[in-house]
């Protein structure tokens, strides 16, 4: 379908036909392989509908619906401390403390599977069909754990979970990404991201109802049926993602999906933004055909913007495992046992409700503060609860050889203070690497946006069944204190990191940000762009004349300023 706008670059070069410089030699390049200071596509951040930054009630349907793959994720992956003690001998035999790590350890070997497998088919089945498969997973899943009377099948049956699991952990944030307006994308992307402390704190408030319910682990593996049988029946109502619909040449859907999505837009809006969506997607169908599935594969890695997205995606990622959070969540259930709590799920919703609040609280403000401001301010407020709790549990130790002994009657006071430094970590890291790492999508270019995003979410799972199945070890061969002490050298080392490979993608477009890593790990370039989009916004400001024309250099909202930069604007 042409645009009635058919906006051309300096060049010349018509937006919705590819310019001759995407090939170079026997490849089809997308057009920010060129180091060339003419961008060749609009961009989605300077085409602004009217009212775009509010949340329109679809808009919220949308999201939510796609957020609960985030809820079954916090949900599947939280509900098993509360489980595996109510379980007994109903199994045929009382479990092992291996045997009990094998069942944990279950779901993220499922999670590393169901990545790496819906990574590649997200792009061939699509965003909302993906979600479908997660919801199979989830629900055979949730059916085989609570209907085992064997070891086996209940592995099985946690493989089977971890797979939706890895699934939903990817698909949903990548579809709630290319949904979501700019403006608002933050926010939207955070709900998902709620949404998994969100169901660990429900698992959590369940487990500690049915602790002394016959067959209560039952009872909390089968609840994970409900939301996944909700979001199934649901289905039908979500759009796909317009970028996929135009992949498969569904240029009028995709044109429907964006008018029920910015329900205040001109026509003139409209297909303007389907213009620049029109474009990127040309890039990708264009590797598709000219590229060989090992020679795309391989590009990800020698295709040096493409490393670098990938690298700081998968690098928050991986750090935001490191930190040990989750193995946190266990030790603060012991401390609290050793402070007379006789429920351990109920003691556990201390940490995951305060994770959970700091979470909305950030995706809340993310879109404002800014995603890099969040990781940098809160980051050390993370690492000061690390090493308050370093101390704490070297003082408190003292008398059992630094070791935590089970049993052992520890000063309550001094437990206390361990778990105000587990707090205030928790506080730290709920404010950034709990949900941030979830943005993973959007700094991915169209073309590698799914199988990017599978490589992330992969290295999350690696990283967390790594730290998850030394734990106990480490707290044996280096003490809780070194244990503190490890997780504070990871954070130290994922803050450099940030420092220096994390840009800022506040009021980037989407397709825009994966510019950012043409020359560096666009730090600095980010700083630029965003400098240059806040001038420019104040010179539309200043001009209440514009008049909307095919490659206008000012903005225009709405009948009156309608924003829409010149196709060579920004580098």
């Amino acid at each position: 379908m042409p645009s009635r706008f058919n906006l051309q670059n300096q060049n010349g070069a018509s937006v919705d036909d590819p310019n001759p410089h995407w090939r170079k030699g026997p490849e089809v390049e997308h057009v920010e392989w060129k180091n060339n200071p003419q961008p060749d596509l609009a961009e989605e951040n300077l085409v602004q509908a009217e009212d775009e930054d509010k949340i329109t009630p679809y808009l919220v349907f949308l999201i939510a619906v796609a957020a609960l793959g985030g809820f079954l994720f916090g949900y599947d992956t939280g509900v098993v401390g509360s489980a595996l003690p109510l379980v007994g001998t109903d199994l045929g035999k009382v479990l092992s403390s291996s045997e009990q790590e094998i069942i944990t350890a279950g779901t993220t070997v499922g999670a590393i599977l169901g990545a790496a497998i819906l990574g590649p088919l997200a792009d061939k089945i699509g965003r909302k069909w993906s979600l479908f498969v997660a919801d199979m997973f989830f629900t055979l899943g949730a059916v085989l754990i609570a209907s085992s009377y064997s070891l086996a099948q209940i592995i099985v049956g946690r493989l089977v979970l971890g797979v939706g699991v890895g699934a939903a952990a990817l698909i949903a944030p990548l579809y709630i990404t290319e949904l979501a307006p700019t403006a608002v994308r933050g926010r939207c992307i955070g709900v998902n991201a709620f949404f998994i402390p969100f169901g660990q704190v429900v698992s959590s408030a369940v487990g500690a109802g049915v602790q002394n319910t016959k067959h209560g682990w039952r009872i909390l593996f089968a609840l994970g049926v409900v939301p996944s049988i909700i979001q199934l029946s649901l289905m039908h109502f979500l759009p796909e993602s317009p970028r996929v619909l135009i992949l498969r040449g569904q240029e009028d859907k995709a044109a429907e999906v964006f008018a029920q999505i910015y329900k205040e837009a001109t026509p003139e809006i409209l297909d303007l933004k389907l213009s620049v969506a029109r474009s990127y997607v040309a890039a990708t169908t264009s590797m598709q055909k000219e590229l060989t599935l090992w020679e795309r594969s391989k590009r990800l890695w020698t295709h040096k913007p493409y490393r670098r997205a990938i690298i700081t995606v998968s690098g928050l990622q991986v750090f935001s495992q490191l930190t040990g959070f989750n193995t946190l969540l266990y030790y603060s259930g012991t401390l609290f046992g050793l402070l007379g709590f006789s429920n351990p799920a109920a003691a556990g919703l201390i940490p995951s409700g305060i994770n959970a609040l700091m979470v909305f609280i950030g995706m809340s403000i993310v879109d404002r503060v800014g995603r890099r401001r969040l990781v940098l301010v809160f980051a050390p407020v993370m690492m000061a609860g690390l090493v308050w709790a370093a101390v704490a549990a070297w003082y408190m130790t003292e008398s059992t050889d630094h070791l935590l002994i089970t049993g052992h009657d520890y000063s309550h006071t001094i437990a206390g203070l361990l778990i105000g430094g587990i707090v205030l970590f928790v506080i730290g890291y709920g404010m950034s690497y709990s949900f941030l790492g979830w943005y993973q999508s959007e700094f991915l270019a169209l073309e590698i946006r799914a199988s990017g995003s599978g490589i992330s979410t992969v290295a999350t799972w690696v990283s967390n069944l790594v730290v998850s199945v030394s734990y106990l070890s480490e707290l044996e061969n280096i003490t809780p204190t070194g244990t503190f002490c490890l997780y504070l050298g990871f954070s130290v080392i994922g803050y450099i990191f940030v420092y220096f490979c994390y840009p800022e993608s506040k009021g980037i477009s989407v397709d825009e940000v994966a510019k950012l890593f043409v020359n560096d790990f666009g730090v600095r370039k980010s700083e630029e762009i965003r400098a240059m989009q806040l001038e420019r916004s104040r010179r539309v400001h200043d001009d209440t004349t514009a008049v909307p024309t095919p490659h206008a250099g000012n903005s225009i909202k709405g009948e009156e300023a309608v924003k829409h930069q010149e196709v060579g604007g920004i580098v």
